[in-house]
């Protein structure tokens, strides 16, 4: 690598931005490479949401040019035996705790390196037992950043630890697939894409949606099709199905959360 060629550093986190936990990781990341670039993709992950990362990660990190460091820490084992990988895929760096935050983007784009991160000369002096992203997450990216080969970071490794999320399922004329995420308008993001949608669409005249106790019919292309209040399905900005309610909230009138299930019934009228 050389030197200063990947300048770019993205961070997610959980941590929310009422306390100094991200500051802190950013005047870590400065203090060692002023030069770098900081973009916080987002630390309003709800608290150690690990499957919720893994598909923000998937949709998320194509937006950002190759060579992109993406920093993660979303970390319920932070302090424990849990490894620290830094993986290399489609061109960018992902430094992540190994504990299933790799899992969509591993399953759909082959790894082209993996590395154990164990080299304490990259750490800071003093390791904290709760902030590893301040005292490792931090300065390995922004040693990385400043041209530090990945091979100095740690020993190669084959593998990432994987989750087993929930994938939609298609059989027939019916879509069967999970709420994934809640966001904080209160939308209802499912985990069923719009590309699998569009090829029921072609086979039928009709979709309807059903969750919960509530059936929907069609799915719109904007928020203003629909009366304000009122429940609605879109397609949100990653090709999502989301539920949603035009200027409200989908997860108080329906009084659902994450990991409940979602059907698209496709029909001729």
């Amino acid at each position: 690598m050389k030197s200063n060629e990947h300048k770019l550093i993205t961070l997610t986190t959980d941590f929310g931005i009422e306390d100094d936990y991200v500051g802190l990781m950013k005047g870590v990341i400065h203090s060692i490479n002023p030069n770098a670039r900081v973009i916080d993709l987002t630390h309003y992950i709800p608290p150690q949401d690990v499957e919720w990362t893994a598909h923000m990660l998937y949709y998320s990190f194509g937006y950002f040019p190759e060579g992109t460091i993406h920093v993660v820490v979303v970390d319920p084992g932070v302090g424990s035996s849990r490894p620290i990988k830094l993986v290399r895929l489609e061109g960018h760096y992902f430094l992540t705790p190994d504990n299933g935050v790799m899992t969509k983007l591993a399953a759909h784009y082959r790894p082209q390196e993996i590395r154990t991160i164990t080299n304490r000369e990259y750490f800071l002096a003093d390791i904290s037992n709760t902030f590893h992203g301040r005292d490792i997450f931090a300065p390995v990216a922004a040693h990385l950043s400043n041209g530090v080969s990945p091979k100095k970071l740690g020993e190669a490794s084959r593998e990432v630890k994987s989750l087993s999320l929930p994938e939609p399922q298609l059989k027939g004329s019916e879509i069967s697939g999970h709420i994934i995420h809640v966001d904080r308008f209160g939308n209802l993001i499912t985990n069923i894409e719009q590309q699998m949608v569009n090829q029921l669409s072609q086979s039928y005249s009709e979709l309807s949606i059903h969750l919960s106790n509530s059936s929907l019919s069609g799915i719109k292309n904007s928020y203003t099709e629909t009366g304000e209040g009122n429940l609605m399905a879109i397609f949100g900005s990653k090709g999502l199905l989301e539920i949603s309610v035009n200027k409200g909230s989908a997860a108080k009138v329906l009084n659902v959360r994450k990991g409940e299930q979602i059907k698209v019934m496709a029909f001729e009228t």
